[in-house]
């Protein structure tokens, strides 16, 4: 299995954004017409024209051997920072970008004037092109992941947000690799989930509209098993955070949407990468109730009885889940079963929420621990992030409390379920919704009537 040492410090692989690189480097840019009209020096000028030289030298060099072009990189940043032409700003960012892929020394020189580099790639970000703002992202990455030094993460994940939006999928896998990039640095992770929920909504969507068919138009078309492997990637780094993989799933639903994928997947990558994030979330307790109301352990069966895979670490994989999930799933009543979904909190219809005999055994287990089911069906009514279904079932489950335990009325009130169950009669996003509120609260007024 990948480590997440080994995820690249800021490489990109994109045929229409490697194709556009080339053009750039051989597009002619007025250099001299730049130092007549005083837009830069006669020293700048001169200086540019010998590491221009120096520079074009380098292929002659293995990367070991390469002299260090470091001293220029301040020129470059200053020259950066005074030229507001695009053509000139994406020569200058290629030839930082390579300096950097190339020569430590050169991270280094970046690293060593943080903020003045900053200042000029998010300026770079401003420009409304998209391969320029996504060049200063590789770059700004780059710098932090191998020098360790401040980025703000939280600026650059609202860029690379916008970019994720775009109709070209090119832009999009591009965005992408550079976030799993910054990944690589804890504090990255923490800000994506924290500081900029916005981005990381935006990742799952695309995974999402993967499901079924291509994700984006136009140039650049890039298959979807590796944009499905490049999002999912990103949410197996953020699991290695405690507290990020214990409330993920809650809050993006991306469990029962990595289920759809690995089932259909043809590539073994993109299935390898799904388990270890499932894995990953298996070593807390709080996710596993989720991963069985995804059915992940169907899942996992099909995989291992259906597919021939050659991936040895992968079979390995599949086995040591299966064993994990089994411990949990071996001696689950369908209360467990039930419990097990609110804990997720997502509800699904099921035999047990229309069976009679169910609410007559289970009733009085409601009221156990300080009403804690009574507490998560509220909870569900309550969150934000719940499903029109989940709030439907929760209604639904509340009225067939009430109903066989009268009492229970009084602290379904008292934790504010009562009113939410009474507003939604009204404001329900679908019928559903309004029908099962509507019923609820006829049970606790008839029960209210009775006593």
């Amino acid at each position: 299995m990948v480590a997440v040492t080994d995820v690249p410090a800021a490489m990109v692989s994109n045929q229409f954004f490697d194709e556009f690189t080339s053009k750039v480097r051989v597009k002619p840019i007025p250099w001299e017409g730049y130092s007549r009209a005083g837009l830069i020096t006669s020293d700048e000028l001169h200086q540019l024209k010998d590491f221009q030289k120096q520079h074009t030298q380098l292929v002659d060099y293995s990367e070991s051997d390469a002299p260090s072009l470091a001293t220029y990189v301040p020129l470059l940043v200053s020259l950066v920072e005074k030229l507001s032409s695009v053509d000139a700003l994406q020569y200058l960012l290629v030839v930082l970008d390579e300096l950097a892929e190339r020569d430590l020394g050169c991270v280094q020189a970046l690293a060593s004037d943080m903020d003045t580099v900053s200042r000029v790639l998010f300026r770079c970000m401003d420009k409304k092109d998209d391969y320029l703002g996504l060049k200063a992202c590789k770059i700004l990455t780059g710098v932090a992941v191998t020098s360790n030094v401040e980025v703000a993460f939280d600026r650059m994940f609202a860029y690379l947000e916008k970019s994720m939006r775009s109709e070209l999928t090119s832009v999009v896998d591009v965005a992408l690799q550079v976030v799993q990039s910054a990944l690589r640095v804890p504090r990255a992770r923490s800000i994506l989930y924290g500081e900029a929920p916005g981005c990381l909504t935006q990742m799952v969507d695309v995974l999402k509209r993967t499901v079924g068919g291509r994700t984006g138009a136009g140039k650049g078309v890039v298959a979807v098993s590796q944009t499905q492997y490049e999002v999912v990637f990103c949410l197996w780094l953020l699991t290695f955070e405690r507290h990020v993989a214990v409330t993920i799933d809650r809050k993006y639903d991306v469990v029962s949407t990595m289920v759809e994928i690995a089932r259909s997947a043809v590539k073994e990558k993109v299935v390898r990468i799904i388990v270890a994030t499932w894995m990953n979330m298996a070593q807390h307790s709080a996710n596993v109730p989720g991963l069985l109301v995804a059915r992940v352990p169907a899942c996992l069966e099909t995989l291992r009885v259906g597919r021939n895979f050659n991936d040895e670490d992968l079979k390995q994989m599949l086995t040591e889940l299966t064993d994990t999930l089994a411990e949990h799933t071996g001696i689950m009543t369908s209360w467990d079963e039930y419990v097990n979904q609110l804990k997720s909190g997502k509800l699904e219809w099921s035999g047990w929420h229309r069976s009679e005999q169910f609410w007559k055994i289970h009733v009085a287990k409601m009221d156990e621990n300080d009403h804690r089911i009574v507490r998560l069906l509220a909870r569900v009514l309550m969150a934000p992030e719940s499903s029109d279904t989940s709030v439907a079932v929760a209604c639904h489950d509340l009225s067939q409390y009430v109903k066989y335990n009268p009492e229970g009325k009084k602290f379904v009130a008292k934790v504010g379920a009562k009113q939410r169950v009474m507003q939604l009669m009204t404001e329900g996003a679908t019928a559903e919704v309004k029908y099962e509120a509507l019923m609820c609260v006829q049970q606790i007024m008839l029960n209210a009537w009775r006593n």
